[in-house]
């Protein structure tokens, strides 16, 4: 199974459309998003690094994987971050309902407007549910959800 087409395309609007959303509501959506040190996190459908940035900044001692099925999007979100200095960031081109890594392998996934741009946000979900706490950022707020891993 593979992500649909984004639907709101890759132009330079769309950019600064997700640049203005991700500032408008940083403090909002990530007033409590830490992550403890040392720790792996992967923030799948990263799009262009707008969230990635923030999370990036809020955790420094946090080593962050991001994900988006987009190449394209892959090379704006690097180069957002690269020009904001953060270094515990690294980028991966994956889908994300094929995600290439172990079950167990992070310590925590983030997703933060994603699920609405997918035919089947369920199955998403289950494809992310790969650690022991999965932060998923909604429309009405943000839900952490405990997983107990039984190879962590």
């Amino acid at each position: 199974m593979t992500m649909a087409r984004y639907v709101h395309g890759y132009s330079p609007r769309e950019f600064d459309r997700l640049t203005d959303q991700a500032n408008a509501l940083s403090e909002l959506l990530h007033h409590d998003t830490s992550y403890p040190a040392g720790s792996l996190v992967l923030e799948c459908g990263c799009g262009t690094g707008a969230q990635t940035v923030f999370l990036a900044s809020r955790n420094s001692a946090a080593h962050i994987v991001a994900v988006d099925v987009s190449t394209a999007s892959l090379d704006q979100a690097r180069l957002r971050v690269e020009a904001a200095g953060h270094r515990n960031v690294e980028f991966q081109q994956a889908d994300l309902f094929e995600l290439p890594f172990a079950e167990g392998h992070f310590d925590h996934v983030f997703l933060c407007f994603v699920l609405e741009h997918l035919a089947e946000p369920a199955a998403a979900l289950r494809a992310a549910h790969r650690s022991r706490r999965l932060k998923v950022i909604t429309a009405r707020g943000s839900a952490t959800r405990r997983h107990r891993n039984p190879h962590a």
